[in-house]
């Protein structure tokens, strides 16, 4: 019996606060279930000049600045399209705790249904991330010691590792979320329509989970 392939590695650059990294998940979600890919998240702090309490959005882009209202009838429809909840969030979060959350989570075998948790709480719940006792609440919500959590808070390690992944990035030339690498050879930024991801994934050999096995 022939050998089966090995997974193709696709490796995710992304931060919770960013909408297209929101959509990027629903992406890697679809083209995970018709591709055998091993996809592995890297957190990234895309706007570190973000105070801790958050900002308002209008400090950001004034509410008639029609760039603002181009780009959230953008992602709205985007949202809708792929089956996304949407609302309108009035606080830019800081992402740093929600990303060290992550962290906390992937070591007890727990990533996905926190980064799961915590995308759902920004984007469809309009939460603020960035606060201590928001991000706490999800950590309970799904399944993790709060007070294991709250200890790691207080010992700073996961502020290390939040602060070494996005700088490792930054050298490597990341500056935008999502970014994408498949097979630590192609690169690709942005969230893409479901099409790109699947030629960029037959272009590179992954294995179709429908393709007949090997005799």
């Amino acid at each position: 019996m022939a050998r089966m392939a090995e997974p193709l590695k696709v490796t995710v650059v992304s931060d919770y606060v960013c909408p297209w990294c929101y959509v990027g998940a629903k992406r890697v979600e679809q083209f995970s279930e018709l591709f055998d890919v091993d996809v592995k998240w890297w957190p990234f702090e895309l706007h570190p000049e973000t105070p801790v309490e958050g900002r308002h959005v209008d400090e950001i882009l004034p509410p008639n600045n029609p760039r603002r209202a181009a780009m959230r009838d953008h992602l709205r429809t985007i949202a809708a399209d792929s089956e996304l909840e949407l609302v309108s969030n009035r606080t830019v979060a800081n992402s740093h705790r929600a990303l060290e959350a992550g962290e906390f989570a992937r070591d007890r075998g727990m990533f996905d249904a926190m980064h799961q948790a915590l995308f759902r709480a920004y984007f469809a719940e309009g939460k603020n991330i960035g606060d201590l006792d928001v991000v706490t609440e999800l950590v309970a919500e799904v399944g993790l010691d709060r007070d294991e959590w709250l200890a790691e808070v207080q010992t700073g390690r996961y502020v290390e590792l939040i602060d070494f992944a996005t700088s490792v990035a930054r050298q490597q030339g990341v500056s935008s979320t999502p970014t994408m690498v498949f097979d630590d050879r192609f690169v690709l930024t942005g969230a893409q329509d479901l099409n790109v991801y699947v030629d960029v994934l037959t272009r590179m050999g992954a294995q179709r989970k429908d393709a007949p096995a090997d005799a």
